[in-house]
């Protein structure tokens, strides 16, 4: 039998085990790693707290970004009392039964709703007279954009502050502190790091602290009192842990909006970058087709239209072929758009023709240009039989000029004929 492990919790039977990430919570604003945004000395929300932090709050930032920590911070730099529900595992019921406690309390509690985005909108309803009136002040917490998960009322009604992801080095610093603490971490182990390790362990879970702290934990634990953790070993047992995507929420968005802008910035390589990222999250490829092929229209348009036929081409081999071998298509029309000139003229006359009609004067149909024209109208004459197809006559009464030719691509090839087009339309 190997020496047993020191216990790093407190020793009786009832008490309730904390992961290390929970011990490991800062006790004052000024710990919390990574969003000097936010706590800095010069911050508007740190003001904003010391003048009282009256008013609702709605906490967004990806997971393991220190929400909750905020809020609990949040709620001892006030000295009120905190009510805690949180969205998942909650009802109607339990949610009204929240908020007259916190009612009750007349301004000495306030209520954290954790994953907030996951009340329907008969939930979210609930909150609007409590919060609107001050009867009882909110903090909500949300993984996801507010813009898209909760409802305009609610957020009219509230402060919304954004926390970043963890850089590696904030994540680093934090896994190095956790060792050596022997009160909250695991300085009990007496266990050496090589730096390549913690680096490791750090890069391994993209920004999220919570998930590193407990994998550190893990991998702690796993090992003789007193020993080294070595990043060969570290970086074995990290490839069992996955690529962190969810295709159904937020990184289905984050992550194809910074491929749609990768591709119309020219960058081939941050382009391929999110493409790896989201099919090896379990993205479904079709989906990433069609965007491409709309980028096609939109961003390269005429300065080279093979675009959209490659872009229509890819989607079928998707269909087709399946992945992971469709991923080879997608990355050769990937590069292509990324690689080829950039006209956004087609995209920009569509808008400007669509604002035309909406706001402008509505047009009649020429008699000469109906399906049927009478006798008695002036007679349609045929394009083909003038110069350059203009026939100089006029295809509707307001005329209006829509499309503006950038001469960039295989676009400015259009260029003489569509100015010597436009001097015949003149005469």
């Amino acid at each position: 039998m190997g020496k047993p492990q020191p216990s790093l919790f407190a020793s009786t039977e009832n008490t309730l085990y904390k992961p290390l990430a929970e011990r490991m919570r800062p006790v004052c604003l000024q710990d919390l790693v990574g969003q000097g945004h936010l706590v800095s000395k010069e911050s508007a929300f740190l003001r904003w707290i010391e003048q009282g932090g009256i008013g609702n709050v709605l906490l967004y930032g990806p997971p393991g970004c220190g929400k909750t920590s905020l809020a609990q911070l949040m709620v001892h730099q006030l000295r009120r009392n905190l009510i805690t529900i949180n969205a998942v595992l909650s009802n109607l019921g339990e949610l009204r039964e929240c908020l007259r406690q916190a009612e009750q309390s007349q301004g000495n509690s306030l209520l954290f709703i954790d994953e907030i985005h996951r009340f329907n909108r008969s939930q979210q309803d609930a909150l609007l007279p409590f919060c609107e009136t001050g009867r009882v002040q909110l903090i909500g917490a949300t993984t996801r954009h507010p813009a898209f998960y909760l409802i305009p009322p609610l957020l009219s009604r509230s402060y919304l502050f954004e926390l970043k992801a963890l850089e590696s080095k904030d994540i680093a610093r934090v896994l190095k502190n956790a060792l050596k603490d022997s009160k909250n971490g695991l300085g009990a182990l007496n266990i050496e790091a090589e730096e390549e390790a913690i680096e490791s362990v750090a890069n391994a879970t993209q920004g999220d602290l919570r998930r590193a702290l407990n994998l550190l934990e893990y991998l702690c634990l796993g090992l003789p009192i007193g020993s080294c953790l070595q990043a060969s070993w570290v970086q074995k047992e990290l490839k069992q842990w996955k690529n962190t995507y969810d295709a159904r929420e937020s990184d289905h968005y984050d992550c194809i909006s910074a491929f749609i802008k990768s591709v119309r910035g020219s960058d081939p390589d941050a382009a391929l970058y999110w493409l790896a990222r989201m099919l090896k999250g379990g993205e479904d490829p079709l989906y990433v087709a069609r965007r491409l092929m709309i980028l096609a229209s939109e961003d390269v348009g005429l300065a080279d239209s093979r675009g959209l036929n490659l872009a229509s081409s890819v989607y079928l081999a998707c269909e087709k072929i399946g992945m992971p071998e469709c991923a080879i298509p997608l990355s050769h029309v990937t590069l292509f758009l990324a690689l080829a000139p950039k006209s956004n003229s087609a995209y920009m006359a569509w808008q400007a023709a669509c604002d035309f009609v909406a706001n402008g004067r509505l047009q009649t149909v020429p008699d000469y240009l109906r399906a049927k024209v009478s006798k008695t109208s002036e007679p349609y004459l045929y394009s083909h039989d003038f110069e350059a197809n203009v026939s100089g006559q006029k295809y509707w009464d307001e005329a209006q000029q829509f499309y503006h030719l950038k001469p960039i691509g295989a676009e400015q090839n259009f260029l003489p004929l569509y100015k010597h087009r436009r001097q015949l339309k003149e005469k």
